[in-house]
């Protein structure tokens, strides 16, 4: 990740001239890229005005850019959604039988305490997880630092083909599924002994890939744990962001995980899990500018006439299309 913001910056020096508000317009410019990596090389490179993202990866991005980026400090507004804490995973619609099972799984990790969580954080087996993958990360904040504190739970783990570095606790408690009348998806993993689950591994802690290949996450470990949950092997397809729901809804893989929040569109088009929360830290999506821009935005209204990059498919391009792009049409 490093490397990324080296070679943004690099882009930064050498295109520093060729601003991009050069041309005035005021109806706004919302661009989708299928990594945030891209987005942030355009940023860089004086391409684009603007990026919106997930509040933790906009300041991992800040805080790795020299000085480059600032948060904007604007917040998109999350009420109006009525979106539900938490990341969920997704099926194919009318896959009841699977995300059932799914949910047996969340309830008792999301719900158990782990007895190492320290005292003042909300105790869970997940949030112990989402705390270690973020130092694992380098995306730890103050909060995951002061829960981990000097114990390292991935030391000493030898990545495998087979997702083992990722089962951490072995006597983390199972829920006991019924699986007598499995149908659909569930049967045929059942049938074939994997669970196939894909996901973009740019979301880090949720998802990453090292410098040596080695797929990390906390939701990584999640899927690891429903496949043991379920007596089978797990199976990882990585992917861009967008191809993730396409990829369930085609039957190419059992689940998407990949830092879904809840969008209405989502739940109309397929079967979503309940919220895996791990974490408590507030949730916020807001949009990060080139620093010496900073003062330009007080309030949303502000980056109308705007270019702004996001992710395909993401909550950040619906936050974007409802309360920055209403004001073009006003």
């Amino acid at each position: 990740m490093k490397k990324i913001i080296a070679i943004a910056l690099a882009a930064l020096m050498v295109l520093s001239l060729a601003g991009c508000g050069e041309k005035k317009s005021t109806k706004t410019n919302l661009e989708l890229v299928s990594t945030l990596d891209q987005a942030i090389l355009s940023l860089a490179a004086g391409k684009c005005d603007a990026v919106a993202l997930d509040g933790t990866t906009a300041q991992r991005y800040v805080d790795q850019s020299d000085g480059a980026f600032a948060m904007s400090g604007i917040n998109f507004d999350l009420e109006i959604y009525g979106i539900h804490e938490g990341n969920v995973a997704a099926a194919k619609k009318g896959e009841e039988s699977l995300i059932n099972a799914i949910n047996e799984c969340i309830k008792v990790i999301c719900g158990t305490p782990s007895g190492k969580v320290k005292e003042g954080y909300t105790d869970t087996y997940y949030t112990w997880w989402v705390a270690n993958c973020r130092v694992q990360a380098g995306t730890d904040n103050e909060a995951a630092i002061d829960i981990v504190g000097d114990y390292n739970m991935f030391e000493g783990v030898t990545p495998d083909e087979n997702y083992d570095y990722l089962r951490i606790d072995p006597d983390v408690p199972k829920p006991e599924l019924d699986l007598s009348n499995a149908d659909g998806v569930l049967k045929s993993i059942l049938e074939k002994g994997v669970l196939t689950i894909a996901t973009s591994p740019d979301y880090p802690s949720a998802e990453w890939i090292d410098d040596k290949g080695v797929v990390w996450g906390n939701e990584m470990m999640l899927a690891k744990y429903f496949a043991d949950c379920l007596g089978v092997e797990l199976k990882i397809e990585t992917m861009d962001f967008n191809a993730v729901l396409t990829a369930v809804d085609t039957g190419k893989v059992d689940l998407g995980m990949s830092g879904f929040g809840w969008k209405e569109d989502r739940e109309e088009a397929f079967q979503l899990s309940n919220g895996y929360i791990g974490s408590d830290d507030v949730s916020f999506h807001t949009i990060i500018v080139p620093a010496k821009d900073k003062d330009n935005y007080k309030e949303l209204k502000d980056f109308q006439g705007k270019h702004i990059l996001a992710q395909a498919n993401s909550l950040q391009q619906m936050y974007v299309e409802d309360q920055i792009l209403i004001y073009d049409e006003q």
